[in-house]
């Protein structure tokens, strides 16, 4: 519309953490332009698409992978500037991990969408601290998602009388 110049832009994204088995190290796209980052592969939720979709479909699109045991860990939203504006997205990010094993053996390769891109997709060490990792917030939803999957999973038990009121209590 005439307006839309007018109306800043929100952007819904999708992206996946994939860590490599054996050393932790994070699957990303590698931005090198003036100001390097590493992000999750994904991308954009295009409208009527869920987001566990955009998921499967980027993945394909980028490096001609698929995916299993895909599930989401949390939302992040990240307001910032980028080239002059304001850009405010919303991302789901989502685990995943690879159904082809060798998958995990590609060091480094372009994005298949991209092709005279400089971007590639690399395994970032899980230590590294450069170039800053994006979307904002990244780094502590995967420690915490990471914690989450260590912990043993609340049981439900009965309490005394429960059976007979139909009450459940959690363990701690």
């Amino acid at each position: 519309m005439w307006y839309d110049w007018l109306v800043p832009v929100q952007v819904i994204k999708a992206m996946a953490v994939i860590q490599r088995p054996r050393d932790a190290a994070l699957l990303v796209s590698e931005s090198v332009g003036r100001k390097p980052f590493h992000r999750p592969l994904g991308g954009h939720v295009e409208f009527g698409e869920h987001a566990i979709d955009t998921i499967h479909r980027e993945f394909a699109e980028e490096i001609g992978q698929r995916l299993t045991d895909v599930r989401l860990v949390g939302v992040l939203e990240n307001i910032f500037q980028w080239e002059g504006t304001t850009e405010h997205e919303v991302v789901f990010i989502f685990r995943a991990a690879f159904t082809d094993p060798a998958a995990y053996e590609i060091e480094a390769q372009t994005i298949r969408d991209q092709p005279n891109a400089t971007d590639r997709v690399i395994w970032r060490p899980r230590d590294a601290s450069e170039p800053p990792l994006y979307p904002a917030g990244l780094a502590a939803l995967i420690d915490a998602s990471a914690l989450r999957a260590r912990m043993p999973p609340k049981v439900p038990r009965q309490t005394r009388g429960s059976r007979a009121q139909g009450r459940l209590q959690f363990a701690s």
